[in-house]
């Protein structure tokens, strides 16, 4: 045993006066435990969690619902009925591999003519 620490009579359970005046080290000092649940936490947590869900919602709704009405008429015929989120995403995706191809060739020819007349 440590000389620091004086021996304590055996006896089965220790009391506060037994500990009075010595030093603890930071090893054995308590610490909260991660996982531990707080009443009054959780419930503050929930509602603003909640709100922040639902604007994150509400933002990514409205930007596939203008991403829709920018899609050309052609596009959104080539579907029947309702237009679900993701077809809007794919038809997107698709308008905007075409456009990209149609400027790419576009500036293809730009660079021909412009070699052609040198």
């Amino acid at each position: 045993m440590d000389e620091g620490i004086s021996r304590l009579p055996e006896r089965q359970l220790l009391e506060h006066r037994d500990f009075i005046g010595l030093d603890y080290p930071a090893l054995y000092m308590c610490k909260p435990k991660r996982g531990v649940k707080r009443d009054d936490s959780k419930e503050t947590y929930k509602l603003p969690h909640r709100l922040i869900e639902k604007k994150r919602r509400d933002r990514i709704n409205e930007c596939i619902a203008q991403l829709k009405d920018l899609l050309p008429e052609h596009l959104k015929l080539t579907t029947l009925g309702h237009l679900e989120k993701a077809v809007v995403l794919e038809l997107t995706l698709k308008h905007l591999k075409a456009l990209t191809a149609l400027t790419e060739q576009q500036h293809q020819k730009i660079i021909a003519l412009q070699n052609g007349k040198r």
